[in-house]
This record gives C-alpha cells, structure tokens and sequence, in this order.
C-alpha cells in the first residue's frame, strides 16, 4: 500500500503510439500512422523524500511512474513528456 501523497492532479489526451505488446511511447514523425489518442490521469505524489509523477490511461492499458527530487522537476518532465502546462495543474 502507497503512503504518497497526491499534491497535484491533471488530465492531457496525448497521442501514443505503438502497441500493447511492444509498450507505448509518444507520437514522433513517421510514426503518427500506428497511433491513437489517449487521455490521461496524470497526479503528482509525494513519497517522503521526492515526487512521484503517475500516470495511467482510464481502460488502464497504459501507466506509469517516474520518481522526481523535487515537483517542479516531476512538473518538468510531464511538460515535456505529456505537454502539460503549469497552469493545468489542479491542487489534489
């Protein structure tokens, strides 16, 4: 059982491509052919010690976490992984 806390929450469709055997990754180029959008639950979480920056798709094929030293990094790469802009942030 997680004993993070959520600080900030968000949803962002993002387009994803790929498929379920081989992983999901971000739309690129060429790629864009095999894609689908997807909206994402995206929650940032406090662990004790750093920021967890979660994910995960509502049919739940996709999901995730990366583990952060601060929320402005976590912020950070979900700007840069997911597009999602500071002022998109909810606090939890």
């Amino acid at each position: 059982m997680s004993t993070a806390e959520p600080t900030a929450r968000t949803q962002k469709e993002v387009l994803v491509t790929g498929d379920q055997q081989s992983g999901w990754s971000p739309v690129a180029g060429e790629q864009a052919m095999f894609s689908r959008a997807v909206l994402l639950n995206i929650e940032l979480q406090f662990d004790g010690s750093g920021y967890l920056l979660c994910y995960s798709s509502d049919d739940g094929l996709l999901y995730g976490d990366t583990w952060h030293v601060s929320e402005t990094e976590a912020k950070q790469v979900a700007l840069e992984e997911f597009g999602v802009q500071p002022h998109e942030w909810r606090h939890a």
